[in-house]
């Protein structure tokens, strides 16, 4: 399904697959450059009005800091980070001594980052021309892969850009976290029980593919990369604008049952990768 405007899309299906048992919506939706800019613009972070320019800085910075303890020394370092939104990411990997550099597909978020940071950004999507292979040595991909229709191909990418060593930072919402669960739940009790509520794919966040913890580590062992930092985070780093104790009370709920909303990995390219 080819989409040129948001006025065109319809009805799908979520599915699960059978052998990673993530799920992704059928028929899969492609957008036209001009729609994907219309989606993901600077007006993507705007929240009752205002920017939210800073938000959830504090997990960046705690998984920041589990990169660079498994990176070691930071000078000299580069860093990507792509679909870097308003910079979050960008500004904990430069606190923690990374030259960074930033990607984003629409000229407002970066034109953003560049006044407010002064860091380099490119915009439009990363392809295999996009950087020279073998140019960074952490590459991080927060909160993107769930809206990508080819992730593997872009995985693809990712690898061949990343230096021998090198460490690849990929965080995802839990599909199968307890939020998400009761997400379903409602919806079928509130509006349709025929209808599926997970994932939101024409609705912001725009998620079409979910993950969770089996499928992510097998997207990820199977794009060439050694998975050494895994974890389920329970969502608690993030600020909640509305129904605060509510939130606050799913999050909890999901981290004692194990089901956390957020999946954070930290994963190396081996050298031999590169030499084989």
């Amino acid at each position: 399904m080819f989409l040129r405007t948001a006025g065109e899309i319809g009805e799908v299906n979520v599915v699960r697959c059978l052998d990673c048992s993530g799920k992704y919506i059928h028929p899969m939706m492609y957008f036209s450059e001009e729609l994907r800019k219309e989606l993901y613009n600077l007006d993507y972070f705007n929240a009752n009005g205002a920017l939210e320019e800073a938000k959830n800085i504090g997990e960046k910075v705690t998984i920041m800091a589990a990169v660079k303890n498994l990176a070691g020394e930071t000078r000299g370092k580069t860093m990507l980070d792509i679909g870097c939104g308003t910079g979050e990411f960008l500004k904990a990997g430069a606190d923690a001594g990374f030259d960074v550099t930033g990607i984003d597909v629409d000229s407002t978020t970066t034109d953003f980052i560049t006044r407010k940071y002064g860091f380099r950004t490119v915009t439009g999507l990363l392809g295999p021309e996009t950087f020279p292979q073998d140019s960074f040595d952490v590459v991080v991909l927060s909160h993107v892969i769930e809206h990508l229709q080819r992730p593997a191909e872009l995985l693809g990418v990712i690898h061949g850009i990343l230096k021998p060593n090198g460490l690849f930072v990929m965080c995802t919402p839990n599909s199968d976290s307890f939020g998400e669960d009761l997400h379903h739940l409602y919806g079928r009790f509130r509006y349709d029980r025929a209808k599926c509520y997970y994932l939101s794919p024409f609705l912001n966040p725009y998620h079409i593919i979910g993950f969770n913890r089996k499928s992510a580590r097998r997207i990820l062992e199977r794009s060439g990369f050694a998975v050494e930092y895994f974890k389920v985070r329970s969502g608690l780093e993030w600020e909640d604008k509305t129904r605060r104790l509510i939130m606050r009370s799913i999050k909890v709920m999901g981290a004692l049952v194990n089901k956390g909303m957020s999946i954070v990995t930290i994963s190396r390219k081996p050298v031999a990768a590169s030499a084989g």
